[in-house]
């Protein structure tokens, strides 16, 4: 993946070339992605989704991107979340039972931190969606247009090193 060829996907994408549900989803899961620690199954779940679906990978990693810090950021509420959990007398059979399956254990869900931001992603994920699609159409309308009046996009598109990379691109 040429990360220069998916910013100008993502840009052409915001410039009319793209569903706006693309771009909504890519940031929803890359937001997901970047809010669970990595190193788990669940991090590599989340990026099988990441290609598996139809999506704005240039989105999903700059949200991926943005979103890794608050991640950490966040890791005292989710702490806190993850151990109500996991604490929890009615749930208690639910993870011996996830526990005891041959490659559950992998997704450390029995780490605090992992389940509490998994389940901050998994809250996020529909509201994020829905924002960031209202986001895309009211850009699309209201902003695209004046953003690509901008002298500092004119000067950009008008590089020979721009319109070498976009005729190397394609």
């Amino acid at each position: 993946m040429n990360p220069l060829r998916l910013l100008k996907d993502l840009v052409v994408a915001f410039h009319g070339g793209s569903d706006p549900r693309h771009l909504a989803a890519g940031f929803a899961l890359g937001a997901a992605l970047g809010l669970i620690p990595k190193g788990n199954l669940f991090a590599v779940a989340f990026l099988l989704l990441f290609f598996a679906l139809r999506l704005n990978k240039g989105m999903a990693l700059l949200a991926a991107t943005f979103f890794t810090p608050l991640g950490w950021a966040a890791d005292g509420p989710a702490h806190r979340i993850g151990l109500a959990l996991l604490q929890a007398p009615s749930l208690r059979g639910l993870w011996t039972a996830l526990y005891d399956l041959p490659i559950v254990p992998l997704t450390r869900f029995n780490n605090t931190v992992v389940l509490g931001n998994l389940v901050l992603g998994a809250l996020l994920f529909a509201p994020l969606y829905f924002f960031f699609l209202r986001f895309v159409v009211w850009y699309k309308k209201n902003l695209a247009e004046k953003v690509e009046r901008l002298r500092l996009v004119q000067a950009l598109k008008g590089m020979g090193w721009y319109q070498t990379y976009l005729d190397w691109s394609r």
